[in-house]
C-alpha cells in the first residue's frame, strides 16, 4: 500500500540551535569539513545564506567556490561562506567556523587555503535542476506507468533556476548532513507541485486539499507519477527560499518529510497573490518515490 504524510506551515520562522564549548576541530560532513564551534573566520565572503548551522559545512563541500565558513545567529541563524588563501581563526562565543579539508593547506590558527578549490568536491549546483517541485497528498497509488518523466514542467513553478538550484541544495544539504542520499527533481512531481500552490494563491488559502477535493496522491497520479510513497509540504507567508527552508526544518512533521528515507523524488512551487489579504506567498514541496 502507498503511504502518503502531509504537514503545513503558516509563516513560521525560529531556528533553535545548542552550541557547546569546544576547543579542537572535529571531522564533519562525512569527513569533506573540520568545524569547531566558538570560533570565526573574518573577511573574505562572498555570499551568505540563511540556515541552521549544521548545514554550513555541507554547502560550503559542495561549492566549489567556498574554502571556509562562520556561523553566527544574524538574522535567525547564517552561514557566511568565504574563498580565499589565507583565514584567521578567532574566539567568539556562541558561533561556529570551519574548512574544506581538500582546500586547507595549513593549520587551524593560520590557515593556508589553496586560492583555487580543489576539484575532488561536487558543484553545489546541480546542472540538470531547472524547475522547483510539487505537492504530495493522500490517494491510492496509480498503477505502474510506462510514460517517462516529461523533461521540463508542463506549469511554471514560479522560482528561477538559481531558486530551484539552492532549494535542492539545502534539502539534500539536510539529508546528506543525517547521512541519506540527495532526491531528485522529478518534473511530473514540479508540475503537480506548481499547480497545487497557484490554487493555494489563488483562493489566498494554505491546504493539503485542492479546491476541487483532490489530494495530493490525486494530483501527482494525474501527472503519470505512479508512486509507492508521498509525502507533502506546505507553507504560506515566506518570502525566499531560505525562509520557507529553515521554517520547514525547524518543524519536526516537514523535517521528517524532508529527511524520508523512502523517498528518492521531489518537487517544489513558490506563487505570489499580493491580493491575499493574510499572506501574499505560498510553497508546496511534493516527495516521492516511483513504483
Amino acid at each position: 500500500m502507498p503511504r502518503i504524510s502531509s504537514f503545513a506551515l503558516v509563516a513560521a520562522f525560529a531556528v533553535a540551535t545548542s552550541i557547546s564549548a569546544t576547543s579542537a576541530f572535529q571531522s564533519g560532513s562525512n569527513g569533506r569539513v573540520m568545524w569547531e564551534n566558538n570560533c570565526d573566520f573574518c573577511g573574505n565572503d562572498y555570499r551568505s545564506m540563511r540556515a541552521i548551522p549544521d548545514v554550513c559545512g555541507d554547502v560550503c563541500a559542495g561549492d566549489l567556490a567556498c574554502t571556509h565558513w562562520s556561523w553566527n545567529n544574524y538574522n535567525g541563524g547564517t552561514c557566511w561562506f568565504k574563498t580565499g588563501s589565507k583565514a584567521t581563526k578567532t574566539s567568539k562565543w556562541g558561533t561556529n567556523c570551519g574548512y574544506v579539508v581538500s582546500r586547507n593547506n595549513g593549520n587551524s590558527k593560520g590557515q593556508g587555503l589553496p586560492s583555487t578549490p580543489s576539484t575532488t568536491s561536487a558543484p553545489s549546483t546541480p546542472s540538470t535542476t531547472s524547475a522547483p517541485s510539487t505537492p504530495s497528498t493522500t490517494s491510492a497509488p496509480s498503477t505502474p506507468s510506462t510514460t517517462s518523466a516529461p523533461s521540463t514542467p508542463s506549469t511554471s513553478t514560479g522560482l528561477s533556476s538559481s531558486e530551484t538550484s539552492e532549494m535542492l541544495d539545502r534539502i539534500n544539504a539536510y539529508r546528506a548532513q543525517n547521512g541519506l542520499p540527495g532526491l531528485t527533481i522529478d518534473n511530473r512531481l514540479m508540475t503537480s507541485a506548481a499547480l497545487h500552490t497557484q490554487d493555494q494563491a489563488n483562493n489566498c488559502k494554505m491546504t493539503h486539499a485542492g479546491s476541487n477535493g483532490s489530494r495530493l496522491g490525486d494530483r501527482i497520479k494525474a501527472q503519470g507519477y505512479s508512486f509507492s510513497k508521498a509525502a507533502e509540504n506546505v507553507a504560506a507567508g515566506q518570502t525566499s527560499v531560505e525562509q520557507v527552508m529553515t521554517s520547514w526544518w525547524n518543524s519536526p512533521g516537514h523535517r521528517a518529510n524532508i529527511l524520508d528515507k523512502d523517498v528518492s523524488n521531489v518537487g517544489f512551487a513558490k506563487v505570489v497573490n499580493n491580493g491575499c489579504s493574510n499572506y501574499a506567498t505560498y510553497w508546496t514541496q511534493d516527495f516521492g518515490r516511483l513504483q
